[in-house]
C-alpha cells in the first residue's frame, strides 16, 4: 500500500498489516507494545528532523519495523541529534514505564552497528571505523547468541543477529 502525505511517500507493507492482525487476534500485547514503542522511537527521529528544519521523503511500515528516510544534507551535529532522538525516546519511556521492551530498543540502537542509530553516527565520522566496529560487535553478538542458545534455550537474539548480518553484508 502506498500513498503520499505532502512530499513524503508512505509505504505500508502487507506483511506489516498481517503481523499487526496476528498480534491482535492472538492477543499478543508484547508484540503490540513493541510496534508501539518502535513507532514512538521513529516519531522521536521525525520530531528532531522537523526541529532541524528538514523533512522526510519516505516513511515505511514493514514486517521488521518502521523507517524514516530523509536527505543526507544535515550538518553533522543536527544529524547526530536526529539519530540520537530515537534511542532517547526509548530511554525516557523505559525510565517512566520500567519495561524491558524500551530498554532493549534503547540498548539495541546504541550498538555501533550500521544500520542502527549509533552505528550510523559512527559511520558519519569514519566509514572504516564503522565497518570494523560493526564486524566486532556482530561477532560478539553471535557469541552471545550461541551462549543463549546453549545455556538458556533462548532463540530471541537469533532474529536480530541474522538481520544485522544480512544488512551489514548488503550495505558494507
Amino acid at each position: 500500500m502506498h500513498f503520499k502525505l505532502k512530499k513524503c511517500d508512505i509505504f505500508i507493507d502487507y506483511a506489516f498489516i498481517l503481523v499487526l492482525s496476528l498480534a491482535a487476534v492472538f492477543n499478543s500485547s508484547r508484540l503490540l507494545y513493541l510496534l508501539l514503542f518502535s513507532f514512538l522511537h521513529e516519531m522521536g527521529h521525525l520530531s528532531a528532523l522537523l526541529i532541524c528544519k528538514s523533512e522526510p521523503y519516505e516513511m515505511r511500515l514493514s514486517y521488521y519495523g518502521f523507517a524514516i528516510r530523509y536527505e543526507d544534507n544535515l550538518p553533522i551535529i543536527k544529524e547526530c541529534a536526529v539519530l540520537l532522538s530515537g534511542p532517547m525516546v526509548n530511554l525516557i519511556l523505559y525510565l517512566f514505564f520500567k519495561d524491558d521492551i524500551n530498554l532493549i530498543l534503547f540498548l539495541l540502537n546504541c550498538l555501533p552497528v550500521y544500520p542502527l542509530d549509533v552505528g550510523r553516527i559512527v559511520r558519519l565520522f569514519s566509514l572504516k571505523a564503522s565497518r570494523i566496529l560493526s564486524i566486532i560487535t556482530i561477532v560478539l553478538i553471535c557469541i552471545l547468541c550461541v551462549y543463549m542458545l546453549i545455556y538458556n534455550k533462548s532463540y530471541s537474539l537469533i532474529f536480530v543477529t541474522v538481520y544485522l548480518i544480512i544488512y551489514s553484508i548488503n550495505y558494507s
